[in-house]
């Protein structure tokens, strides 16, 4: 049965037969008067009896509580006096303590204490002492020294030092049951000390005479344990009970003192040091109580021992007391101790902890004289006993003071204390993890897999990480491999426990160690099923993409980044770009670890690279196959660059010079690409203070970009073998110039004079290109450079000379001014509306007029085959200006047209005439003059350009007229449009009719047909009169027209699309 708070049970019973044996053998004298000489004779009984008591309990530790239940049973039975016989029906029912005490006769304290010395328990007479109320306390210490001096034995000796360790070995917070049961009784009754036990109250002790001044009554616990030692100490003739004795005294003059400095703990490893040492002199000694106790329960001791807590301290008058008498001890004992310690036969516990003891103690003092305001005899006392201990300790053997230690018992102390979870295991984890000798034995690895929940910490794993590379690299039979991957198992258990931004700290640390191979470098267990383990993962989260599958993902890429980054990375970056849909998932799981901005250094240790960027060169870039994949490559990046809730994992100057530097070159596959990249870095906003574009030679590429874009001027003459990027990447090169220049801006240069420098070598590198070139920088140059434009260009504008100035150059002779200045319209929106604004052209002067359209139009042919869609569109809404302000004259002709139109075109006039316009200067391209001037690829981007420009005016002229629902009052504007629909059908049928056969065929088709639809939707809603009359007339006018189109192909399409357009009109089935 376990023992319960006053608990009457067979137990109990047996401690009550015990008692009455004692009281037997002490007749006629009761128990309450026994004398310390009786206890051999009477005492058997009562320890028979808790030995019988032991023997029933199923383990030590409930035999270790039924001890602390009989201490307590009896030092209550001694502090609280019998109740009255008139009480005695009430008691029973009341009092908890009642039955168990009417069991035991009355005793003394002589019971209680050789009861305490028989049991061998001074740890629960301590618990139960210090759980006494503060007056209680003080007088049962007491009594315990006055005990103790009178006739005073060993055994006595060693009871009130074992007590005193005790007291200063104690920690709040460790009360059980029976020790709070205890207590609470004790406050409960209150306290009447007997004095019936036929001791004397404690007296007060003297020295001698010549050594000691009388001391002031004791105050507090530790000042009476001091006067103990005082009243004892010339009984004290053994050496090892000497040290003790000056142990205990040193310990608590220097940790329950103001001797104790405020400082840090012992560093971990001699913390481990010193436990190791303890055990390692219990283990040896055989006289130590600890000798025959297990390793766990020394450990636990030992680390007792090592971490005492002052939970009160002695007035400074009652220190220099101490000091004083430890002083006159040393001078006694001293130079018989020395001579004794310096033997190694004596060596034990007691001395090895007084020497270490007085090392700290000597080392304090010294401390304590210089900080503190010291009085003169005070200073006499510190500087006396400084040299006493110095000396003392100079006298001992060295070896004596640390003893040699096993390596195995160290490893053993710490697994213990790791695993029992013992004061400061968490800090024994750091060495457990980093002792390359203790690693992959039997019990290391079974502490590891037993206690694995204690190294989830991000440098432990780490380090563990680190022990079993080592390990891995230098075991390589069968066995060490089965343990590479138990210990591996175990790591990857701790890892899956650590919060994400842990994992990125171990991320980082491998990373840091073996690069992107991680651990696969030199763990072959991790590599084997790794690439199995990779698909299957990867499979499983491109299947469940969602923002709930999320931290699952994460967590399922950090295990496999941890064991091989870079393969995982690669994974990642692969199935980002060619999986539909993934891309952005897949970029926040990577962006989940920052860890992996890691920069490697490998091959060049002065510039280091991006890992994340490395991954996706070998494993996306150059494999990019569908415009498709290119988009989610672009988002993928741009994610990585910017992602909504993450650090950037990429940095734009790294992309850039991964993905774009080496690639601006003309011939290169990837250029369009790469300007892409441009674009969207360019669009990053930086985030610090310099900008990054100033790591990536941010001159050198813009005018690698000029470059680039002066070889569009020659775009139709390069070599067919030589690769050049498309007129459609024009304009993103257009844009990205225009980005760059919005970018590099002066606070990018390190200095202003460098920026100024900068600007003079690029406007030294550009004026060998297109002038063109140099008017798009401008807003990079400001006011360093004027414009450089053909002199030419002074002719037809009134240019200021304070922005502009005109250049050499031999191309543009007289009469290229419209050239130039619609070239310049090209550049940009802003200096197209400049050009517009200083054009000067005399329209009171016919002949300048006439001039100047025709001018224009030839200016127009020779600028319209190299412009970019964009620059091409600053050009149509020129001529739209021109023509609504009727600077340019563009006569409509009739040649299209059966009969007179009797409609109001003057809404549309502009729309008519631009017609004409291309039509005009297709007459010119396509003439005799012209006919090599452009090659075949050129002709099908000419009419690419006249098609959308058609399409543009048909949507300009449906905005003009409204809806073909909703005619206006007199419901003319539905035949206006389907006039001009007719007359924009015939213009193309022209020009289709000129243009030589070289594929442009498809453009041709398609806007055909947009103007027959947009026809047909306006003609059917004419609701006049004649519409149907005009309808077949001008059904019956059109196939005529397409009739005589020499392409078979065309014809046919279009006829067909007038027969269904006829049937539909007629409201006759297709």
């Amino acid at each position: 049965m376990e023992p319960g708070p006053w608990d009457v049970c067979e137990e109990t019973a047996i401690l009550h037969g015990g008692f009455l044996l004692a009281a037997r053998l002490t007749h006629p004298r009761p128990l309450r008067e026994l004398r310390k000489a009786d206890w051999p004779r009477v005492g058997p009984p009562i320890t028979d009896a808790l030995g019988e008591i032991g023997a029933r309990c199923p383990s030590p530790l409930q035999h270790s509580l039924w001890k602390k239940e009989a201490v307590a049973i009896v030092w209550a039975k001694v502090l609280l006096p019998g109740p009255p016989a008139a009480s005695l029906d009430q008691g029973w029912k009341e009092d908890g303590f009642f039955s168990v005490g009417m069991m035991i006769p009355d005793v003394n304290r002589t019971v209680l204490f050789e009861l305490v010395k028989a049991l061998g328990a001074p740890r629960l007479f301590v618990q139960l002492l210090l759980a006494l109320p503060q007056d209680v306390r003080q007088s049962e210490l007491e009594q315990l020294v006055e005990y103790v001096a009178s006739e005073t034995s060993s055994s006595d000796i060693v009871f009130f030092l074992d007590v005193w360790w005790e007291v200063m070995k104690h920690k709040e917070g460790e009360e059980d049951a029976t020790v709070s049961t205890f207590s609470a009784l004790i406050c409960q009754h209150g306290c009447e000390s007997s004095l019936d036990d036929g001791l004397q109250p404690p007296k007060r002790f003297k020295g001698d005479p010549g050594a000691l001044n009388d001391p002031p009554a004791a105050t507090s616990p530790l000042t009476v344990l001091i006067e103990g030692l005082k009243q004892t100490y010339r009984s004290i003739a053994l050496p090892r009970l000497r040290c003790y004795a000056l142990a205990n005294l040193v310990e608590l003059l220097t940790v329950f003192t103001e001797l104790e400095p405020e400082g840090s703990p012992l560093p971990v490893a001699e913390y481990l040091d010193k436990v190791s040492s303890v055990v390692s002199l219990w283990t040896s000694d055989t006289e130590s109580q600890f000798h025959h106790r297990g390793l766990d329960e020394k450990v636990k001791e030992a680390e007792r021992s090592m971490s005492l807590l002052p939970v009160a301290k002695l007035s400074r008058e009652e220190l220099f007391v101490g000091l004083d008498f430890l002083c006159s001890l040393l001078h006694a004992w001293g130079e018989e101790l020395q001579g004794t310690l310096n033997s190694s036969e004596e060596l034990c516990y007691e001395s090895y902890r007084l020497l270490d003891a007085l090392t700290a103690f000597g080392k304090n003092l010294v401390c304590f004289s210089e900080t503190r305001d010291l009085g003169e005899d005070e200073t006499r006392v510190v500087l006396e006993l400084t040299q006493i201990t110095n000396d003392f300790l100079k006298e001992i053997s060295v070896s004596l003071k640390s003893k040699d230690l096993d390596t195995s018992l160290v490893s053993s102390v710490a697994m213990t204390i790791i695993e029992q979870k013992l004061e400061r295991h968490v800090e024994m984890c750091s060495i457990f993890v980093s002792e390359k000798t203790w690693a992959f034995s039997k019990d290391w690895v079974g502490c590891l897999v037993k206690s694995k929940a204690l190294f989830q910490k991000p440098e432990l794993v780490l380090k563990l990480l680190e022990t079993l590379v080592n390990f891995a690299t230098s075991h390589q039979d069968k066995e060490a491999r089965e343990l590479q991957m138990q210990v591996t198992k175990a790591i990857m258990e701790c890892y899956t426990e650590l919060l994400l931004t842990d994992k990125n700290k171990v991320i980082s640390g491998v990373l840091a160690s073996w690069g992107g191979p991680g651990l696969s470098l030199n763990l072959q267990v991790v590599m084997e099923g790794f690439q199995e383990d990779l698909n299957v993962t990867f499979n499983q989260i491109t299947k469940s993409v969602s923002d709930e599958g999320l931290t699952r993902a994460v967590a399922s890429v950090a295990r496999l980044t941890l064991l091989y980054p870079e393969a995982t990375v690669k994974q990642v970056c692969s199935l980002a770009v060619f999986n539909l849909g993934a891309h952005q998932f897949l970029a926040q799981i990577l962006c989940s670890f920052p860890a992996l901005s890691f920069l490697e250094t490998h091959d060049d240790p002065d510039r280091p690279r991006s890992l994340v960027v490395r991954c996706l060169e070998e494993a996306v870039w150059g494999r990019l196959s569908t415009v498709r994949e290119e988009e989610q490559f672009l988002e993928f990046l741009a994610f990585l660059m910017q992602p909504s809730s993450a650090a950037p994992l990429v940095s734009p100057a790294e992309v850039t010079k991964a993905f774009v530097l080496p690639y601006l070159k003309s011939d290169s596959a990837q250029i369009e690409l790469s300007l892409q990249i441009l674009s969207k870095v360019l669009g990053v906003q930086s985030c610090s203070e310099e900008h990054w574009i100033k790591s990536c030679h941010p001159f050198p590429l813009l005018l690698s970009l000029c470059k680039l874009l002066d070889g569009y001027t020659k775009y139709w003459h390069q070599p067919r073998d030589q690769l050049f990027p498309s007129l459609e990447t024009k304009d993103l090169l257009l844009k990205v110039l225009c980005q760059l220049c919005e970018v590099v801006r002066p606070e990018t240069a390190p200095s202003p004079e460098l920026w100024v420098q900068s600007l003079a070598w690029l406007h030294r590198k550009v004026a060998s290109l297109d002038w063109t070139i140099g008017l798009r920088l401008k807003k990079l140059y400001g006011d360093h450079f004027k414009n450089e434009v053909p002199a030419t260009l002074f002719e037809i504008c009134t240019l200021p000379e304070d922005e502009w100035t005109s250049r050499p150059l031999p191309a543009y002779g007289p009469g290229s001014g419209l050239l130039a200045w619609m070239e310049c319209c090209c550049v940009s929106t802003a200096l197209r509306e400049t050009m517009l604004t200083l054009l000067t052209v005399n329209v009171d002067d016919p002949e300048e007029v006439n001039l100047f359209s025709k001018g224009f139009l030839v200016a127009l042919i020779q600028v319209l085959p190299w412009c970019s869609h964009s620059e091409w569109k600053r050009l149509v809404h020129v001529v739209e200006n021109l023509l609504q302000r009727q600077i340019l004259h563009v006569p409509y002709t009739l040649e299209y047209v059966q009969y007179m139109p009797l409609l109001n075109l003057r809404p549309f006039a502009c729309y008519l005439q631009f017609s004409v316009l291309f039509l005009r200067g297709f007459q010119l391209l396509c003439s005799s003059s012209c006919s090599t001037w452009l090659p075949a690829e050129a002709w099908l981007h000419v009419v690419q350009l006249y098609c959308g420009s058609l399409t543009d005016l048909l949507d300009s002229v449906k905005s003009v007229a409204g809806p073909p629902s909703q005619p206006t009052e007199d419901r003319t504007s539905v035949q206006e449009v389907s006039f001009i629909c007719i007359q924009m059908f015939c213009h193309l049928l022209h020009v289709a009719a000129m243009l030589p056969d070289k594929g442009c065929g498809e453009p041709l088709v398609v806007a055909a047909l947009e103007i027959l639809s947009q026809y047909e939707t306006f003609s059917s809603a004419d609701t006049s009169p004649s519409s149907r009359l005009r309808r077949a007339n001008e059904r019956h006018f059109l196939e005529s027209i397409v009739d005589n189109v020499s392409d078979k192909e065309l014809r046919g399409i279009l006829l067909q699309k007038l027969s269904k357009l006829g049937a539909c009109l007629a409201g006759e089935p297709a």
